[in-house]
């Protein structure tokens, strides 16, 4: 009578089978880190601390729950659609009044099954705006983070706090986000430099005490800077360089604007950020340090640019082209989106 081979037999032949076979190398993970400005993502309760009367039921927008609810719902289609199937793991977000706004937001029928968790400062802008972060727990294991006030020059108004938050991702490298919205060009290019210049030194200050306590920094800042990646002023002040035509350095910091700037000037890009007066351009940046331009890296970045679609935009009957299809056209409710577009970015974990 033949013998059954024992159970241990099987299993040890199915192993030594196994350690023959040639091991195949993990596909890396690819998920979105995305910066929304919102164009005044309000309540509609009047602050009486703050200039938000026209963002009220009776102010001069006729800013009502309805409106809110419509806006939040297409600023939800957005990130869903930035993410291509999976939304972005972190959404930096300017321009929201406060936290109400977006307990609010994330608790929606469209966001809730998304699973977000926020951030967002408390300052002391005369218009109430803040900036926030969106992010997955689940991706972004937080660890902490803190709100920077920015020091601004005698008889200039204040500005939005930094946003830093520093985060475990799933290669087990720390990520630190800072988001940023700093201040307007209201009043002119020239005479707005110095309370830019003010928050230019402020986030310097953050970006070389990071790069100093961590031991293998990976940082990623993201904002509206209201300034283009031409500006000089700005790249001088934050000492930024073209990730294209600099030799990468892990502790020197690049702005992936600036070969899209690049493009968009050659006719290769159609779209930027933001059009004014007929010409786009990119006043949202992506600021990185070297470590994560390197593509062999367990971590790195690619394909930075601005996110679109047809639903987005609207004809640009002043100008021509397209331009960002908005929620107000000055006060004209135009049932859009934002006078922004956001820009997207991959983040490559292998």
């Amino acid at each position: 009578m033949s013998r059954l081979p024992c159970l241990c037999c099987l299993l040890l032949s199915v192993v030594g089978q196994s350690l023959l076979l040639p091991l195949e190398a993990q596909e890396p993970t690819e998920l979105k880190v995305m910066f929304y400005n919102c164009e005044n993502l309000m309540d509609t309760v009047d602050d009486p601390l703050t200039a938000d009367d026209d963002f009220t039921p009776r102010g001069a927008r006729h800013w009502t729950a309805f409106r809110l609810w419509e806006k939040l719902n297409h600023l939800s289609r957005v990130i869903l659609a930035a993410g291509e199937g999976r939304p972005p793991v972190v959404v930096g977000l300017a321009e929201v009044e406060n936290d109400s706004v977006l307990h609010y937001w994330t608790r929606s029928r469209a966001m809730r099954k998304l699973g977000y968790r926020y951030l967002i400062t408390s300052g002391i802008d005369t218009r109430g705006i803040d900036v926030g972060l969106l992010y997955q727990p689940e991706m972004y294991r937080l660890l902490g983070w803190e709100a920077l006030r920015i020091k601004m020059p005698r008889d200039t108004r204040p500005t939005r706090d930094l946003l830093h938050a520093w985060g475990r991702i799933l290669s087990g490298d720390t990520l630190d986000v800072i988001v940023c919205h700093l201040p307007s060009r209201l009043g002119g290019t020239r005479s707005s430099r110095p309370a830019r210049q003010a928050a230019h030194k402020r986030l310097r200050e953050v970006l070389d005490s990071l790069l100093y306590i961590r031991q293998y920094p990976k940082l990623i800042v993201m904002g509206d800077m209201n300034d283009y990646p031409a500006t000089r002023t700005f790249l001088h002040d934050l000492r930024l360089s073209d990730p294209e035509r600099a030799t990468v350095r892990s502790h020197e910091m690049y702005d992936l604007m600036i070969p899209l700037h690049r493009q968009l000037n050659q006719g290769k890009l159609k779209t930027g950020t933001h059009k004014y007066d007929g010409q786009w351009g990119f006043l949202d940046h992506f600021l990185v340090n070297g470590a994560l331009l390197d593509s062999t890296a367990a971590i790195s970045l690619r394909n930075p640019g601005p996110f679109s679609l047809p639903f987005m935009l609207t004809e640009d009957r002043a100008h021509f082209g397209t331009r960002p299809l908005r929620s107000y056209y000055g006060y004209k409710w135009e049932a859009g989106y934002s006078d922004h577009l956001p820009i997207v970015v991959d983040l490559v974990i292998r």
